[in-house]
Formats: structure tokens, sequence, C-alpha cells
């Protein structure tokens, strides 16, 4: 598309300043059952995101047509919602950053990989599922491939563009004991289809689906807990939610007033790599501003907050480079959170614990979070952890905590990293106490 059309229609039209953004997306998604082909779709997505200065008030617009009309829309749609707009815009639009990172990250292995080889390695995961136990009675196999691109145009003549893609493989089991049901399922996700380790990926699930027969409440109480790392990706999450600038500047957050203050455990820190080599990589932010890699959590110590310009100008500090479009207007995200480990096996980190509990599953954080103070409750399951290691299965418990204070009790993460579908890459964690309801 010829986007010098959009700026000189925005010029013409008394806009001052514009932004347009053009993203491009194909999703492929297929579903196994039974060795079949239960659902197959490919989808294309575009969307143009227009935003710009008018009368010094900030509007925007956005379509998912591409034509000779498009340009014209946003313009109009940018001056109608600058025109209702009751809020003086006083930061304009970012010119750019000295500086831009730029990396490949987007793997043609993955590209030129038939379908028909993705397919056979999906038939192998369901038939392994089956074969490993007698007690296997249902398996569930999916796969999910996108490829995405990403334009940004300014009138500064600001030009950025990315481009990248991933997959991942889900696979449930199902196993059946007389009455007793156990499911479990588990996500791979990478951009190299090489790297995935199909029979290691069976072994898991399965192994963990039989590990949850004859589960029954522990007795209610505070243990020492090992929480395992996608709960503790999770959490991180709920936990930087309100390191985010919006948050604090709202007066939400429980981390307002913190800044430089110890808030958790010396064990812990959180850094954000934007400009990491994996599938999240990004180097320039939807204001176009050049990504940084950060520490938020130093040694327990926080060091700063997620800023976009205007929440960057109201504390009367620099951007971060984390903006991120909320449906018409700028907000604020995060992504590709590295939690540094710890240097013991899990094995050697549970050694001491002579009565605790590992959690494994949760359920209903959503809900059970108070994203003001920091609470939650959420069920769980899990195993105990009898004289340094793993013995019987929970079920039927509740995992109940405060985040800061979750934080704080942090006492070590083991060495086993792996990075969470939601750009999280962190270690299991051993919590000092937490409270287990049960029986």
């Amino acid at each position: 598309m010829n986007f010098d059309k959009f700026f000189a229609l925005a010029k013409e039209k008394g806009i001052t300043e514009a932004q347009i953004q053009v993203s491009k997306s194909t999703a492929t998604s297929v579903k196994l059952f039974k060795h079949e082909i239960d659902s197959y779709s490919v989808n294309d997505s575009q969307a143009i995101i227009a935003c710009g200065i008018y009368n010094g008030k900030f509007g925007s617009g956005t379509t998912q047509k591409f034509g000779k009309d498009s340009f014209e829309f946003l313009v109009n749609q940018i001056i109608m919602t600058a025109t209702y707009s009751e809020k003086m815009n006083d930061i304009g639009l970012f010119k750019g950053s000295e500086k831009y990172t730029k990396k490949n990250v987007f793997s043609k292995e993955l590209e030129e990989t038939p379908m028909a080889k993705k397919l056979e390695v999906l038939r192998s995961i369901e038939d392994g599922i089956y074969a490993f136990d007698g007690r296997f009675t249902e398996a569930e196999v999916s796969y999910s491939e996108r490829s995405s691109s990403s334009e940004f145009y300014n009138s500064y003549d600001l030009k950025l563009k990315q481009k990248s893609n991933y997959f991942y493989v889900y696979a449930g089991a199902v196993a059946r004991v007389g009455e007793e049901t156990k499911t479990f399922g588990d996500v791979f996700l990478d951009n190299t289809f090489s790297k995935f380790n199909k029979d290691a990926f069976v072994k898991g699930i399965c192994e963990k689906t039989l590990s949850k027969f004859g589960g029954a409440p522990c007795v209610s109480g505070k243990y020492p807990t090992v929480l395992s790392r996608d709960i503790a990706a999770d959490l991180v999450a709920c936990f930087l939610s309100s390191a985010v600038a919006d948050e604090v500047q709202r007066h939400s957050s429980f981390l307002e007033g913190k800044l430089e203050q110890k808030i958790a455990s010396s064990k812990v820190t959180i850094e954000e790599k934007p400009l990491t080599k994996n599938v999240f990589f990004s180097y320039f932010d939807d204001e176009g501003v050049a990504t940084q890699n950060k520490v938020i959590v130093k040694n327990g110590v926080l060091k700063q907050f997620f800023y976009n310009r205007e929440t960057a100008k109201k504390d009367g500090v620099e951007t971060t480079g984390n903006a991120s479009w909320e449906g018409s207007k700028i907000g604020t995200d995060f992504g590709n959170i590295f939690v540094k480990p710890g240097k013991q096996s899990f094995d050697e980190m549970i050694s001491s614990i002579k009565e605790g509990v590992y959690i494994t599953e949760i359920a209903g954080l959503g809900t059970g979070m108070n994203s003001n103070s920091g609470d939650f409750s959420c069920q769980a399951e899990g195993y105990m952890i009898r004289d340094g290691k793993l013995a019987e299965p929970l079920n039927l418990i509740t995992l109940s905590g405060n985040l800061l204070k979750m934080f704080s009790d942090v006492k070590a993460f083991d060495n086993n990293v792996a990075m969470t579908s939601d750009a999280i890459s962190i270690a299991d964690v051993y919590i000092k106490k937490m409270s287990i309801g049960g029986k």
C-alpha cells in the first residue's frame, strides 16, 4: 500500500501528526480425534490502526479492510474521535529512537516443514499415549501455527517492520481406573519444529496423568510450598501487572510508592528482555519506541515500572518502550519476562523439606485474585513432599496467599528454566510457607 497517500490526506484534513500500523497474520489449526482430522482451519487476518493529533487532541481509527477508501475512513475516524475527546494531548506522536536493535526471528524451517510431516508427528503422539499404558482411554492432540508481520510508519518518516512465526503442540490424556478418572495436558511452543521431542513430550504427559491417581486432600495448614513453573509464571504475571505505571497512577497497585524498596526476597530478580532472540522478540512498541531489556526487580528491590510515553511524562521519567494498543487508546503491556533461576536441581531444592506440598495445577486464579491487594485463593492439585521427596498426590485443596508476602518468602528457585506460552521464562520456586486448605 502507498502510505504516502494516507499522510497526504491526513495533512490536508488538518491532522498535524499521523501514525499508521499494519498487521497481518496467518493462523493454521488442526485437531485430531482417533487418528482422523477432527478440524482444520487456515485463517488470514489483517488490520490497520491509525492515529493522529487533530486540534491538539489525540484521535484514532482502525479497519480490517484494505482498499482505496481505507485511508479516508481512517482519517475521518481520527478527526471524529479527537473532536469528541475532552482531553488535550501534550506529548504528540513519537519521532523515533536513535537506535533500534533488529533481529531476524522468522523461522524458515517451520514455514518449509510440510503439513504432512506435522500431521505425522501428531498421530504418533496420539499413538504414544494409547501405547504407554492400558489405562489411557482418550487422547486429544492439536497443532497451531501462526506467522505475523507488523509495519509501522509515521509522519516523521519513521519506518519499522518485523516478522515472526511460532507453533505449539497441545496433547491431553485421559486415564481411568475403576470409577476414578484423571486428566493432564501439556503444551510445547517454539518456532523450530526440529526441537520438538515428541517421545519426551508423551512420556511427561502420561507419567503425570497416572501419578494423580489416589489423590486426596491433606490436613489444612501452612506448609513449605513449591510451585511448579507454570503456576509461578501465572503469579509473576499478576505481580507484574501491578508494576504497570497506568495502575500505579490510578492508585490501584499494591506496588505504589515502593520504588527502590525491598518488596521481595533477595532470591527474586525479574527482568523484561524483549530483545531476546525467541518467538516473543520485539524491537519496537506501539508508539514506535525502541524496546530495551530492563530489570524490574533486582535481588528483591523494585527498580522500575512499565511506562508508555504518556505515563512516563506524568512521572517525569523516560518511557520504557512498553506502549501497547488497548482498544482505541495507547496503554501499557510487558512481555518476554525472565526470572533468574537458582543453581540447585529440583531434587536438591526440596531435599531439606520434611513435610511440604508441591503444587502443580491451579484453577480459578482469574476470579480468585484481588489485583488491588494481591490476595488470592484458588483450587489446587499437587503432591505431598515428605522427607525431601515427592510423595502421595493431592487434590481437592486450596492455595491461598498474598503476592507481596509470597515473593518475600521465596527461599529458592531450581535451575530448570522453561518458557511458558505467556512469555515468562521461570523455574519451580520454593516458598517458605503458604496456606493450604484441605480436610
